[in-house]
């Protein structure tokens, strides 16, 4: 009655469903921490999925700012989904947080002096992976995802130690862009990863590597 044909059916289109903020078929290459990680506020270390609009975070220049933005949504496992785990100690972090592969980082060394002219280089979290401990790990249960938004890009203390970057609010901001600092892609991020692994410390030496 309601169908013209009942034994013809067709193969369904795979379909990306979003409800409030909660994604089925994730990005998973796109930027974020994971809920519990902390970050330093005026009144101290807080989990950042308890920030909200106007909480001032300590940036790496010194200085507390602003957020003017809180991007939440959450994750879903499903086939291939994984996030960056950075075990304690690894980036001089107090103890364990996990990132999405497509969260930027600062990393700061001699290495990036000699190499890139610059103090530090923001990398991909994926590049780290096999980085003093730091792995890859299967999303095996629903997961808060939250990106911090300033006025202006800013680098901030996540779980005391590692320097998280955070693109400035914007529709033209993403993470991938920086005006301060390097942007590396994974191959060239894993390469001067590579070098500070091994110790390198002169220049004739890092030039070699490179």
């Amino acid at each position: 009655m309601f169908m013209q044909n009942a034994t013809d059916f067709r193969a369904a289109e795979k379909i990306s469903l979003s409800l409030h903020g909660l994604n089925i078929l994730p990005d998973f290459g796109a930027s974020g921490l994971l809920a519990g990680s902390l970050v330093e506020t005026e009144r101290g270390w807080r989990p950042v999925e308890t920030l909200a609009r106007g909480a001032c975070i300590a940036t790496y220049d010194g200085g507390f700012c602003p957020v003017t933005r809180v991007e939440r949504h959450h994750v879903w496992p499903a086939a291939g989904a994984e996030v960056i785990h950075v075990p304690g100690g690894a980036l001089d972090n107090c103890s364990d947080f996990s990132l999405l592969p497509g969260q930027h980082l600062l990393v700061t060394s001699q290495v990036a002096e000699e190499v890139l002219d610059c103090a530090g280089a923001l990398i991909p979290a994926s590049a780290l992976v096999g980085y003093r401990g730091i792995t890859r790990q299967g999303l095996v249960r629903p997961a808060e995802v939250l990106s911090l938004r300033f006025a202006a890009e800013e680098v901030v203390y996540v779980n005391s130690g590692a320097l998280i970057h955070c693109a400035a609010d914007g529709p033209e901001a993403t993470e991938a862009r920086s005006a301060y600092f390097e942007v590396l892609d994974e191959a060239r991020a894993q390469a001067m990863l590579a070098l500070i692994a091994a110790g390198a410390m002169t220049s004739d030496g890092l030039v070699r590597a490179a």
